[in-house]
């Protein structure tokens, strides 16, 4: 063992022995503390890449990394082929989102490690019709359901019925019994808007997804994609905690992404109510609003201070640099096919829901109002 082995180096980090290994934070995880369902061929790239980088300067290192013989790799009982069924409307392919690309490569790398296949598809158009989801779930011939994005009550239902693992990822429904693995979303946009308000903002405005509004006298604006109506509410909170009540003038929606961020954020100005914060609901809507400020004149952070979430791989590169919440998008995808091995190994278990933690990362587009 060299001396890199030996000593363990000042900076070395979990991530940085998942990126040597080619697999998620989740599986170097799941190696380091003994899990047992990691494959002997992936449980011995991490560690040997563990040990090449002297991250296990004060452990013996394990005697599961064999240099000669064959591995067998073990295959999950029952779960051979799994479907990553995509439910946004307006997105093709999860492959072309920032956000959902993460995702997508966190299941297709912890799905690899387990010996499993991943089958993916697009269902938007199918998201709303039950009968035409399940029966599309019965010709792929599926072993578990991983359901990705914004799905309704009734598609949920519907694929319970089927009697198989199923796990909602960045979604949940309210009285149903179904795994989920989601990120901290009332806490990361509480801690957003806070950021905001620290900054000595008392003008905020919300930018966030498609939205009802509950019939007079109370005209309550709901989000219609679960995630943001969680981001929403912490929005809501952050500004109660302030001592801000909200303005329904400063409170926008459109589809979630830069045109509709775009579209919002050009409402809100045309509205005529001064803001001097503006927190949105995702980091695609906020490049599409520093867009629309822009045109109208406006600085960020100068005139307006901006908040995104996320953090999609372009907003370090914005100028300046967008001020967001961290999703740790690849965890989210390789916990939830974790949550679907679990269910397919223990299926009388009670589900569960996973909150992922979220980071706030200051950047550049947060100052103090003028």
């Amino acid at each position: 063992m060299g001396e890199a082995a030996r000593r363990r180096p000042r900076g070395v980090t979990t991530q940085d022995v998942a990126r040597a290994a080619s697999v998620s934070r989740v599986t170097v995880s799941r190696v380091l503390n003994n899990h047992h369902n990691v494959t002997d061929v992936v449980r011995q790239r991490v560690l040997r890449a563990a040990a090449d980088l002297g991250y296990l300067s004060q452990r013996p290192r394990p005697s599961l990394i064999s240099t000669n013989g064959p591995v067998v790799t073990r295959q999950v009982p029952m779960l051979r082929d799994i479907g990553f069924f995509f439910t946004a409307v307006g997105v093709e392919v999860a492959s072309g989102n920032p956000f959902w690309s993460a995702v997508l490569h966190g299941v297709e790398q912890e799905a690899s490690a387990a010996g499993m296949h991943v089958t993916y598809r697009s269902i938007g158009m199918l998201a709303g019709q039950p009968d035409s989801l399940v029966e599309a779930v019965r010709l792929a011939r599926l072993d578990g359901i991983l359901l990705v994005g914004p799905v309704s009550e009734d598609a949920v239902r519907a694929l319970c019925a089927l009697d198989r693992p199923l796990v909602l990822v960045d979604s949940a429904v309210a009285g149903l019994s179904v795994d989920a693995v989601v990120s901290d979303n009332f806490e990361g946009s509480r801690a957003a808007v806070g950021h905001l308000v620290e900054a000595g903002h008392r003008e905020i405005a919300f930018l966030g997804g498609p939205y009802r509004v509950s019939p007079p006298p109370l005209s309550y604006r709901t989000n219609t994609i679960w995630s943001i109506e969680q981001r929403a509410m912490g929005y809501r909170a952050a500004l109660a905690e302030a001592g801000i009540r909200p303005a329904d003038a400063l409170y926008e929606g459109d589809s979630p992404g830069s045109f509709g961020g775009y579209a919002g954020c050009q409402r809100l100005l045309a509205g005529g109510r001064r803001f001097t914060g503006l927190f949105c609901a995702n980091d695609e809507s906020a490049v599409g609003a520093l867009r629309a400020l822009h045109e109208a004149g406006l600085a960020v952070p100068r005139d307006v201070s901006v908040v995104g979430f996320d953090d999609i791989d372009v907003a370090e590169h914005l100028i300046p640099p967008l001020t967001t919440v961290r999703v740790d998008k690849e965890a989210m995808g390789a916990t939830a096919v974790e949550r679907l091995v679990s269910r397919a190994l223990s299926p009388g278990s009670v589900t569960s829901t996973t909150v992922l933690h979220v980071e706030l990362v200051p950047r550049g587009t947060v100052a103090p109002p003028r």
